[in-house]
């Protein structure tokens, strides 16, 4: 059988559908609480202003190595997921909030640069989904080509989290 690059590129955005249509099927899209939904109803523009201006933070210490703006975004009790080491799993709270400061100083300590280009932006309520094709910037990195899917939730003016899913490289095994 013969692959078709065309083909691919149509069941990722399929697959990348499904997981939105059956993440909103079981509710997960929906707000958590009726406090939750009256800060999404009051103002959805805002949701997206604020998870933008976060993710923009979020891209340039990519870019430079530069996070404390990111940082400054976030809410003291964070959820931070992420897919590979040093800040694998799913963490939660103040637990989550220090993980993910250790893994952006990781990340600039050690020089890793990583580029990405933002493909598609979707909001639903409190929470904003960016789908990126990223690609290695730097020495350590030269070899990283992915593609995410990351989930924002903002709370107020800042963010309570960040779960960030991969769909081509394959994180290193624990």
């Amino acid at each position: 059988m013969t692959s078709n690059p065309d083909r691919r590129r149509v069941l990722r955005g399929t697959a990348t559908g499904a997981l939105l249509t059956g993440m909103a099927t079981a509710g997960a899209l929906a707000p958590a609480s009726a406090a939750q939904a009256r800060r999404s109803q009051a103002g959805p523009g805002r949701v997206l202003r604020v998870a933008n201006a976060a993710m923009d933070a979020f891209d340039r210490g990519w870019s430079t190595g530069e996070w404390s703006r990111f940082l400054a975004m976030l809410t003291d009790d964070f959820s931070f997921w992420f897919p590979e080491a040093p800040a694998r799993g799913r963490f939660e709270g103040r637990e989550g909030r220090r993980t993910v400061a250790e893994w952006t100083a990781f990340q600039a300590t050690n020089g890793n640069r990583v580029h990405g280009t933002r493909r598609r932006t979707t909001a639903a309520g409190n929470r904003v989904f960016y789908e990126y094709d990223s690609a290695g910037a730097s020495e350590h990195t030269a070899a990283y080509r992915n593609w995410e899917l990351i989930v924002v939730e903002v709370r107020g003016n800042r963010i309570s989290a960040l779960h960030e899913y991969w769909g081509n490289a394959h994180p290193t095994t624990p």
